[in-house]
């Protein structure tokens, strides 16, 4: 497979890493069980994932993809902002915990990947953007959205207060929306 005439590619590397996971789990998942999947080496891996948590980033924005594909039908059912904000953040929470892959990456990764999934990517600001967008375009038409507030940094703060609140597992879901009223809503819904 990662021969010259068939060059391995990151999809592969990123497919066997999540069979890995669902066999092994997270924690004993390593670069080294990912190249024996391949039938190649751990350098060969490495040359596309420089380290075992870039390969777990790569895995979680898989994983985030097919979440959002899913999110974006939900959401064209809220009729208003504060409803999106609260039970589209709680929905889109527990379709992020649903996936067993990502929520065990989420769950038991090392700080690195923590930090990714504060930080995110090009790609996972995209596909949220994707999601929120028409939802914060909606509200702002209706003069909805506090003054100054673009889509990206609405965006960014949401994936924030998403990332923060799926490593609270001792969080109920009536707690989190509670949270979501108080906190999210006032800071991006004008009163």
């Amino acid at each position: 497979m990662g021969s010259n005439k068939n060059p391995l590619t990151r999809e592969q590397v990123v497919e066997a890493a999540i069979n890995c996971i669902e066999r092994f789990g997270v924690a004993k998942t390593s670069v080294i069980d990912v190249a024996r999947v391949l039938g190649v080496t751990r350098q060969t891996v490495h040359r596309l994932f420089e380290t075992r948590a870039s390969l777990l980033e790569a895995v979680a924005e898989v994983r985030i993809e097919a979440a959002a594909e899913n999110l974006q039908r939900l959401f064209t059912r809220f009729d208003d902002i504060e409803t999106a904000l609260v039970e589209g953040s709680i929905v889109s929470l527990a379709v992020g915990r649903s996936d067993a892959v990502l929520d065990e990456i989420q769950q038991q990764a090392d700080h690195s990947v923590d930090q990714y999934m504060f930080r995110g990517s090009p790609k996972v600001q995209q596909l949220m953007l994707g999601i929120w967008g028409p939802v914060l375009d909606h509200a702002r038409a209706q003069g909805r959205l506090r003054d100054n507030i673009g889509n990206e940094r609405a965006v960014e703060w949401i994936r924030n207060v998403h990332a923060m609140l799926t490593m609270r597992v001792d969080y109920s879901e009536a707690e989190k929306a509670g949270l979501l009223r108080d906190f999210l809503v006032p800071s991006l819904v004008r009163p």
